[in-house]
């Protein structure tokens, strides 16, 4: 006797759109930035501006949640004087929540947790002083998909552009302890293979 053939998935409706966050992702996120760090060996008074980026990997494994890695780096100046230089840097997990899922609206909450460091150094001196341990980030982000429909018309996923808006965090092990608060206005520029 033969076993019965499993039966396919039910075929999509004709007029039902694909998913466009869909399927394993990879994208970065590239802007300007505003940095408050806190040392031990000399005073920052000022705000550091400056730029920064993520490269994030991972996979959509709910319509309403992925799941993925992300590597975050920050460079920014103090142009007061003494003129300093902040340099720091992150790996993280980074989870994404996409609360009108249902809608098929790619806006996304976006939180992250990991651990970096970074290190503040002061023109006319030679040593730097810097600050490390657990990171957590925050964000929200909207993305258009631009050509998918007509590129991707029956394929979830497809190319897409958005701004994000966050915070990264390199928290005080303790009170008065060196930290760093970032935030930052950036450009997601993404590509979702589908599933």
């Amino acid at each position: 006797m033969e076993a019965p053939a499993e039966a396919p998935p039910p075929a999509r409706p004709a007029s039902a759109k694909p998913p466009r966050v869909d399927g394993t992702y990879v994208g970065g996120t590239l802007g300007p930035g505003v940095s408050f760090a806190r040392v031990n060996d000399f005073p920052t008074p000022n705000p550091f501006v400056g730029g920064g980026g993520t490269l994030r990997v991972g996979e959509v494994i709910y319509p309403w949640m992925s799941i993925g890695v992300e590597i975050s780096g920050n460079l920014a100046y103090r142009n007061a004087d003494p003129r300093q230089r902040l340099l720091q840097g992150a790996f993280l997990v980074d989870f994404g929540f996409y609360p009108a899922a249902k809608k098929q609206l790619p806006l996304s909450l976006r939180a992250g947790f990991g651990a970096g460091g970074g290190a503040v150094r002061e023109r006319g001196r030679q040593d730097r002083s810097g600050f490390g341990g657990a990171v957590f980030t925050a964000a929200v982000r909207y993305e258009f998909f631009p050509g998918a429909a007509k590129r991707r018309p029956k394929r979830g996923g497809g190319l897409s552009i958005g701004p994000e808006l966050g915070w990264i965090g390199f928290l005080p092990a303790a009170k008065g302890r060196p930290m760093s608060n970032t935030v930052y206005l950036g450009v997601f520029i993404g590509f979702y293979f589908g599933s």
